[in-house]
């Protein structure tokens, strides 16, 4: 039917094949609808492969019967056609090349903001949530809570287990920990066995009850081995004066009085 329509356009040459031929390039586009891109642009060759060839069984045979062929129009209606042809072509080849940055974006983003063994914010990504969550608070004077936590005797699951298990358990309490935060709140690893959690508008003792609830939670669910799973914890809560720094260092003073009191315990900041 597509070549029939070509045919008597080129026929009817009184007609005006210019004007035509811009009706002729919605093959091309609805090629790109039917089919993947570099199925369309075949078929979009092909058809225009098709049209030359009906183009001269029309065009030679009216010459030869001495029938007055504008060249320039035929020409010209050729022209045209493989000029949108080439202009859809690289079109999808710009549009796809686009979206393959997009992806390659997104993809170095992700690699550079999470870390690759747990899937959760990596300390990247947690220092820029708590410089924009800490600004937040002194602009807003919303309350804001920041926990440092350390898996206790977490060597020696290494050393007894071997390090497949330890990832495993930290893996583990990645999920355990993700599973019961709100959707607010900001999970990451901060090194080593070592987890941070980010917890806007919520004061200390919000922060603590959640704490508790969570070492419940990771004594609970204990992976595969028979070695209890638990943790130390260190609350800290945002002065109008904190800087990310100043924050992390008061968590971390308090995690560290929770491992110095035996482990398993939740401490807060002075």
């Amino acid at each position: 039917m597509v070549l029939n329509i070509y045919y008597n356009l080129l026929a009817l040459n009184s007609e005006g094949l210019w004007n035509s031929s811009l009706w002729i390039a919605v093959v091309f586009v609805m090629a790109y609808f039917v089919f993947t891109p570099r199925q369309a642009w075949l078929v979009s060759l092909g058809i225009f492969s098709a049209f030359v060839l009906v183009g001269l069984l029309t065009v030679v045979p009216q010459s030869l019967q001495g029938i007055p062929i504008d060249q320039n129009a035929v020409v010209q209606l050729y022209v045209s056609q493989l000029c949108y042809l080439i202009l859809f072509r690289l079109l999808v080849l710009s549009k796809e090349h686009s979206m393959q940055v997009r992806l390659e974006a997104a993809r170095f983003y992700w690699l550079a903001h999470t870390d690759p063994l747990t899937n959760i914010a990596n300390r990247r990504s947690i220092m820029e949530a708590l410089y924009r969550a800490l600004e937040h608070h002194q602009k807003t004077g919303e309350p804001l809570s920041l926990v440092l936590l350390d898996l206790d005797r977490f060597k020696q699951i290494n050393d007894k287990y071997g390090h497949e298990m330890g990832d495993k358990v930290l893996t583990h309490t990645a999920q355990v920990l993700q599973q019961n935060l709100r959707q607010s709140d900001q999970l990451g690893r901060w090194g080593g066995e070592e987890f941070v959690l980010l917890l806007p508008s919520t004061p200390l003792q919000e922060a603590r009850k959640l704490c508790e609830r969570l070492q419940t939670l990771l004594a609970e669910n204990t992976p595969d081995k028979p070695h209890p799973v638990s943790a130390s914890f260190g609350i800290a809560t945002a002065a109008p004066d904190d800087t990310p720094d100043s924050l992390i260092s008061r968590a971390d003073t308090a995690m560290y009085m929770s491992k110095q009191a035996g482990g398993n315990r939740v401490e807060v900041a002075g």
